[in-house]
């Protein structure tokens, strides 16, 4: 029995190769002319000495952004949350911009949570990104970015406000202080005058 398989396997295999060896054939050669011929990489594959390529967080950050896993999509806009606190300008407007890409993400909870972290960070970098999200077809994170901005922005008016009526005070008091001193100098002449004339 084995010898009529192999015999059967053996026919087989000399059909095949005896209508395909010009196939056969070329593929030898194109593979050692392939393997003779370039010996050497090509010279933009050789890495520069002393040189690696930097690839910043927010990087990683906007490549997990797109990956399938909701999880991961949520830890790395909480990761984005924490580089938004950083004291660099560089990259506050990098993470910014990152946290505008999840605010294109499908899931609605991926984009309130962009929203939440852009609104704690400052105008400068994440108002351009909280008008976008404005335009959101759900309702819950436009009304989100609007308590996001509420919320950042009457602090800063109250203080502006409370600073104009310090201010106010503070010209009343003084306002009063030298009309209480033009009285008593009023008074103090009137006295003197009084005292002179017998």
């Amino acid at each position: 029995m084995s010898y009529r398989l192999f015999s059967a396997l053996s026919t087989t295999l000399h059909r095949w190769c005896a209508r395909f060896w010009p196939v056969l054939l070329c593929l030898c050669m194109a593979f050692a002319a392939g393997c003779s011929v370039r010996t050497y990489p090509p010279i933009k594959y050789l890495p520069l000495v002393g040189k690696e390529r930097e690839v910043p967080t927010t990087r990683v950050l906007v490549k997990a952004l797109g990956d399938r896993d909701l999880s991961l999509r949520a830890k790395a806009v909480q990761v984005l949350g924490v580089l938004s606190q950083s004291k660099s300008k560089k990259l506050k407007r990098e993470v910014a911009k990152a946290l505008g890409v999840a605010l294109k993400d499908h899931d609605p909870g991926i984009r309130l949570q962009a929203v939440e972290l852009l609104g704690k960070m400052e105008d400068k970098y994440a108002n351009r990104y909280l008008l976008n999200a404005l335009k959101d077809s759900n309702p819950f994170i436009r009304d989100q970015v609007l308590k996001m901005l509420s919320a950042r922005e009457v602090p800063k008016i109250q203080a502006e406000q409370e600073a104009l009526a310090r201010d106010q005070a503070q010209e009343q008091a003084k306002a009063q202080a030298k009309a209480q001193a033009q009285e008593q100098a009023q008074a103090q002449a009137q006295s003197q005058e009084q005292g002179q004339t017998p």
